[in-house]
């Protein structure tokens, strides 16, 4: 059995490259159908955030596969020449720690960050339900989840932001005064709930964006005002900051939003992907505008201790998988000899 990974993340693509193969979860289902279809693909499991794009793959004779061109391929991405070099193809052991540290964080553009645990598990999950999930891939995810569990539960971290939010708005305040400052906030999911907790924090007059049509319980962060998503146009000339933090395949903020105020907001930052702000609009007098790959820092140097820590555990796990790797490939051997020994 063969496990290759195709790995397109913050260090190797910019965010323009990286949007290209971001996909909303009916795309992702549709995907891995059409991998587990290709010959020889036994499973397949595609982790996608907003920092990363990761295609596993695991079957028999598949060594020549390229998971980078087809994800090219399936995305409809006509330059697969030029872009297939910004993808990581990983085989084996290779993609097996890689996968480890990326659920423990230690991949992730904010070290340590907790979000990516969840990520890793609902990827699992979509593929258990689509039936595009093998048990060489279960067990390998599993052990991902298993491991960064126990990272976080044993291991100390240093006061880093748990998030891309907050490391967004901590990186921000230290060169603008966020106290007093009305803020608008696009989108109620966790990001933008995150920023608004921070924001509040630094005294600022927060105002979050709620869809009319979402169902279910509506969390509103305490010390919030709210309006409607679609009154967000009128609302920006009241603001000095917006921020916007949602899944839409468009932009919630276009140039011609912007460019028409005769108040423009001062500050944009743009915590989503596929982004949500028109990068045209820094191109606007006064007005700055800041996307996630603004605020990639490296703390792993800060932090060699916890890391080695992490690496420890990962090793652990890593060496669970091989065994149950052999224990597996081992039954197929005796299986194998049984069943020869009675046609004999």
């Amino acid at each position: 059995m063969t496990i290759i990974s195709a790995i397109l993340d913050y260090k190797t693509a910019a965010i323009d490259v990286r949007e290209r193969f971001s996909y909303t979860s009916t795309r992702i289902r549709e995907i891995l159908g059409r991998i587990k279809a290709t010959e020889g693909v036994s499973g397949a499991v595609l982790l996608c955030t907003c920092n990363r794009t990761e295609l596993y793959i695991s079957g028999e004779n598949i060594e020549n596969l390229n998971p980078a061109l087809l994800l090219c391929q399936l995305s409809g991405v006509e330059e697969h020449k030029l872009l297939m070099p910004l993808f990581n193809i990983r085989y084996d052991s290779e993609s097996i720690f890689h996968l480890m540290e990326v659920a423990c964080g230690l991949q992730s553009m904010v070290l340590f960050e907790d979000q990516i645990i969840t990520q890793v598990k609902n990827a699992a999950t979509v593929a258990r339900e689509e039936k595009t999930i093998d048990s060489t891939l279960e067990t390998m995810f599993r052990l991902s989840i298993t491991a960064a569990k126990k990272a976080k539960t044993e291991i100390k971290i240093k006061a880093v932001p748990t998030s891309a939010a907050e490391r967004a708005i901590t990186e921000l305040s230290k060169k603008y005064c966020f106290a007093d400052k009305r803020v608008l906030v696009i989108g109620n999911g966790e990001i933008g709930r995150l920023c608004c907790k921070k924001l509040i924090e630094l005294g600022s007059n927060v105002t979050i964006t709620l869809r009319k049509y979402k169902h279910g319980d509506i969390i509103v962060p305490i010390g919030c005002r709210t309006i409607s998503y679609d009154e967000r146009d009128g609302f920006l000339s009241n603001s000095d900051v917006v921020i916007s933090a949602t899944t839409s395949p468009h932009f919630t903020i276009n140039y011609d939003m912007v460019e028409k105020l005769e108040r423009r907001p001062e500050l944009f930052v743009d915590l989503a992907l596929p982004r949500d702000i028109e990068p045209g609009i820094s191109q606007i007098p006064g007005v700055a505008s800041y996307n996630l790959d603004r605020f990639y820092t490296d703390f792993s140097v800060l932090n060699q201790k916890e890391v080695s820590e992490i690496k420890e555990i990962i090793h652990h796990y890593f060496l669970q998988f091989e065994k149950w790797q052999n224990y597996h490939r081992e039954a197929r051997l005796v299986n194998n000899m049984n069943r020869i020994n009675v046609n004999y």
